[in-house]
């Protein structure tokens, strides 16, 4: 009985050891405003624009049947125009976006809305907040450091659906498909010199994670917004949780850090509990034996006996699974508000 309760002990220090979220702070003490939100969350994607005859927005308003546009034309495009561009006519970034031109949607296009006339997005990576959440996969999504609030989402929401689905987002494609081909290609070394159709040269890229070249067809590079979006991000957002780092990309490392740990977690305790089983059952084993050579205790004493160990062991188990819950956030029991003194005598 004795190793039982050193076994569950051992069980609920781990437990205690478990990630508790120390990496992640509150938007107001990693940022210390818009533009310090715009321009490190996504690395050098955006940049923060007091000018806004000069910016873009990650939300709009657009009316009219499904897949036709109404009277008003995307701001978007009018920006595009205003910096001496022409709007796109082909969807120009990778991965989950359309190849060709963009197209218009169906009346079941509801989340990305404002683009329902013109999309370079698909209807299933844009059908709700938690399809575009986890498109990316593990480590990419907004809420690793628990649920935001519905006000904060929102804006990542916005963010996803001009990435996704805006057409005038090729014109910030931080490599041309020239040096993506060109340096991709067989045998091109990591930081290699080539050289462009015009005869002009360029060095490719170090990836910074893996030994390759980093051009790609999805990375976005100072794209201007707003700086009154910027703002509002910021404070819809301020108290609300993400990584410290401030970093989209960098929070992908510290959440997988964070899964492992709960992984080895998990595995240690089942073993824990494993063992206490194992030790539980050889301990009534042993005390079984010897009170049948006293024959001492009656039968129906002897299953007691076997009972309260086993109730013993369900308790410990119990006890570390809410303790389990409790650093995970994720409380098994939550504490009800008490009714107003004056409302109770009241209503007496």
């Amino acid at each position: 009985m004795r190793m039982l309760l050193t076994l569950s002990a051992l069980g609920l220090a781990t437990v205690a050891n478990a990630w508790t979220g120390d990496n992640c702070k509150k938007f107001s003490e990693i940022y210390t405003g818009g533009e310090d939100l715009i321009t490190r969350m996504w690395g050098d994607s955006f940049k923060y624009e007091a000018d806004e005859s000069k910016a873009y927005t990650m939300w709009w308003t657009e009316g009219g049947a499904a897949g036709v546009a109404d009277a008003h034309d995307n701001p978007n495009d009018v920006t595009t125009l205003g910096l001496g561009m022409t709007v796109p006519g082909t969807c120009d970034v990778a991965y989950l976006h359309k190849v060709g031109a963009p197209t218009p949607e169906t009346q079941d296009f509801t989340e990305c809305h404002p683009w329902h006339a013109n999309a370079c997005c698909h209807q299933a990576s844009v059908v709700t907040p938690e399809a575009i959440n986890k498109a990316y996969g593990a480590g990419y999504e907004w809420d690793r450091c628990g649920k935001l609030s519905q006000a904060c989402e929102r804006f990542f929401v916005e963010e996803a659906c001009l990435y996704e689905c805006d057409v005038n987002m090729g014109h910030f494609r931080k490599y041309t498909d020239e040096e993506k081909a060109l340096c991709k290609a067989d045998g091109v070394a990591v930081g290699a010199n080539v050289t462009k159709a015009d005869g002009s040269s360029y060095t490719c890229v170090a990836d910074a994670w893996e030994p390759k070249n980093s051009e790609n067809a999805w990375e976005i590079h100072q794209m201007p917004i707003k700086a009154s979006y910027a703002d509002a991000f910021y404070r819809a957002c301020a108290n609300d949780q993400f990584c410290d780092s401030g970093s989209f990309w960098a929070c992908k490392g510290l959440y997988h850090q964070h899964l492992d740990a709960e992984a080895a977690l998990t595995a240690e305790l089942a073993a824990n509990e494993t063992k206490a089983a194992e030790a539980l059952e050889a301990q009534l084993a042993a005390d079984l034996k010897a009170e049948q050579d006293k024959k001492d205790l009656p039968d129906w004493a002897i299953a007691l006996i076997i009972i309260l160990g086993l109730l013993g062991l369900t308790c410990c188990i119990g006890v570390a699974m809410l303790v389990t819950k409790e650093k995970q956030g994720k409380p098994m029991f939550v504490t009800m508000d008490v009714p107003d003194k004056d409302v109770q005598m009241n209503k007496a």
